[in-house]
């Protein structure tokens, strides 16, 4: 053989030896956990201990009720006391050992009454076992996240009138009032997570047209500062807060028709992104959780905007936090 060709094809060789063992490295890093009853898409999750509530949703019958329980160490799942009314597109939070779940676009009654953008709060107590109303919030808004910090729980982003208030709910009062301080750029699709006493807004999508923008709240001070924005313009990624860290996975790109894989960590000490190996399977609006020394993504839609729900997923991954 001439050895130019020779050394040509020793290269093709090696490129191809080591593309195969980085596909085989990223897929040995995610590991896949035991089905979800049913596949979802813009469920809403919290975490009680090593338990993952995964709540609501929406499937091609449009916003689901359904309450189901992940243990994260031992890879079952359990039922619970459904939601009085399906939603999907809705925030949720646990806030002593009651989760709240909040705002969203909720299914219309046996009689086709009540559909639409929500402003409901439901509680529920695992102790009783089932969901109770609570105060509604000052106005609807679907895509609402959720984050409790001391004994307040704070509602961000979505779309409806007043998308850029930050909300606050007493739980003690069962009151609402609004913060200081509007979200600088008002977006749905957002990931919230808190961190101490700072939210993190996480990406979201304006006019169709993901962004990689990322907003901090400071709670004490009523303020907002730009944060690092993420490597790429991602909207419906799934968010938690694990070892200290914030891992975001998955997203869409609405305009572009696309859903994503990837995998994303945030020191906020370092201020700096990094990214890791991707999901097995790129999805949105998926939910997530850390638990059992694992960050967890469950569901999601695998096609992008309102393919989401004709491709709602039942998968569960997971990776080790790093």
């Amino acid at each position: 053989m001439n050895p130019i060709c020779a050394f040509i094809r020793l290269i093709l060789l090696g490129s191809l030896a080591f593309g195969l063992m980085d596909r085989a490295a990223q897929a040995a890093d995610w590991g896949q956990g035991q089905h979800m009853p049913a596949g979802r898409a813009y469920a809403a999750a919290a975490i009680s201990g090593n338990d993952l509530y995964v709540v609501g949703g929406a499937t091609t019958v449009g916003p689901v009720s359904a309450t189901e329980i992940y243990d994260m160490k031992a890879d079952v799942w359990r039922s619970a006391e459904a939601l009085p009314v399906g939603l999907q597109q809705f925030g949720l939070v646990n806030l002593g050992n009651r989760f709240y779940a909040v705002g969203g676009f909720a299914a219309a009654g046996r009689n086709g009454e009540g559909g639409g953008p929500s402003a409901a709060v439901y509680v529920f107590d695992p102790a009783v076992g089932v969901w109770m109303n609570a105060r509604s919030m000052p106005q609807a808004r679907v895509g609402v996240q959720l984050v409790a910090i001391g004994n307040r729980i704070y509602a961000l982003g979505g779309r409806g009138e007043g998308a850029a208030d930050v909300y606050v709910y007493d739980p003690s009062l069962d009151e609402w009032s609004v913060a200081p301080g509007k979200l600088p750029a008002p977006r749905s699709g957002v990931a919230v997570v808190a961190v101490g006493d700072l939210i993190y807004v996480i990406g979201g999508q304006s006019g169709g047209a993901p962004t990689a923008r990322v907003d901090i709240y400071d709670t004490a001070k009523g303020s907002w500062r730009a944060g690092p924005p993420l490597p790429a313009a991602r909207s419906g990624l799934a968010v938690a807060l694990a070892g200290g860290a914030i891992h975001v996975a998955g997203g869409e790109d609405i305009k572009a028709q696309k859903t994503f894989a990837d995998h994303y960590v945030l020191d906020p000490a370092a201020g700096a992104w990094r990214k890791l190996a991707p999901m097995s399977t790129p999805r949105h609006d998926a939910v997530a959780g850390a638990g059992a020394g694992r960050f967890f993504v469950i569901g999601g839609g695998t096609g992008a905007g309102v393919y989401a729900v004709f491709t709602a997923s039942d998968q569960v991954e997971y990776s080790p936090i790093k």
